[in-house]
């Protein structure tokens, strides 16, 4: 019974998230444009910024930036929008029972069937860019898989936060915009003083985006110990996660209220 009311839930996120961007496309004037129109708008931003008034990078500093943007783009957005989920969700569970895992994994999957686009869009930049497709480019599904976990864990995390400590929908922007900045979009790591290089990987956001960096712009693998820690964290988040949402299902109703 307990592993059907599970399938029973991930088919309701997969169902409402399709919904969800079907709404959100209906009512935008480009509809399903705005995919792709808002990520570039950020790219462009970024690289106007960072590669034209600042003149930071070299001939490759484009291909460098957009390698790293666009996956911390996903990270933060899927984060931002999942800690507010079960707060937004509060009319809904105090009407009937839902699993309250539902509303992050809602917003998370919404996000994360938005970001293939955009990651396919990456890739043809990419080989246009003048760096050939490669074998080793099948390492991006492991990165999007390990990627995407990570998420699931910090986004779970966050949703349960923001309901008991309403001042964390303040300090989590702060943190993920401190984060961007200590995950290498737009510097190169290897110019990070020796001595401070594994303090910075610990952030597991910047093993990925090094691993993205790797497979696409040097058509090589990514560093095996790097991913198997980025597993790792992302499988402690959720567990951490999950625990916290068993003890806290039947508090949640009440506290969204206060």
């Amino acid at each position: 019974m307990k592993n059907q009311s599970l399938s029973r839930m991930f088919e309701l996120v997969w169902v409402k998230a399709n919904l969800n961007l079907r709404s959100e496309a209906s009512v935008n004037y480009l509809s399903y444009a705005w995919w792709v129109i808002e990520p570039l708008m950020h790219m462009v931003t970024y690289y106007l910024v960072f590669g034209f008034l600042l003149n930071r990078g070299g001939d490759n500093y484009v291909a460098f930036l957009l390698t790293g943007l666009v996956p911390w783009l996903w990270f933060n957005k899927a984060v931002m929008h999942a800690q507010g989920s079960i707060l937004g969700g509060k009319q809904l569970m105090n009407q009937l029972y839902v699993p309250k895992l539902f509303f992050p994994l809602t917003n998370i999957l919404q996000d994360s069937l938005k970001q293939v686009i955009v990651f396919v869009i990456l890739m043809v930049f990419v080989v246009a860019y003048g760096i050939p497709a490669h074998s080793d480019w099948l390492w991006l599904l492991v990165l999007f898989v390990l990627q995407l976990m990570l998420i699931i864990g910090c986004g779970l995390i966050a949703a349960l936060i923001v309901p008991f400590v309403r001042d964390m929908a303040f300090v989590i922007p702060t943190l993920m915009q401190f984060t961007m900045f200590c995950s290498g979009i737009f510097f190169d790591p290897k110019n990070i003083v020796p001595q401070y290089q594994d303090l910075f990987f610990l952030n597991p956001m910047a093993s990925l985006l090094q691993g993205y960096r790797d497979v696409l712009l040097h058509s090589s693998p990514p560093d095996m110990g790097a991913l198997l820690y980025v597993g790792i964290v992302s499988l402690v988040l959720i567990a951490i996660a999950l625990v916290g949402y068993k003890k806290l299902d039947h508090v949640l109703p009440r506290v969204v209220l206060e």
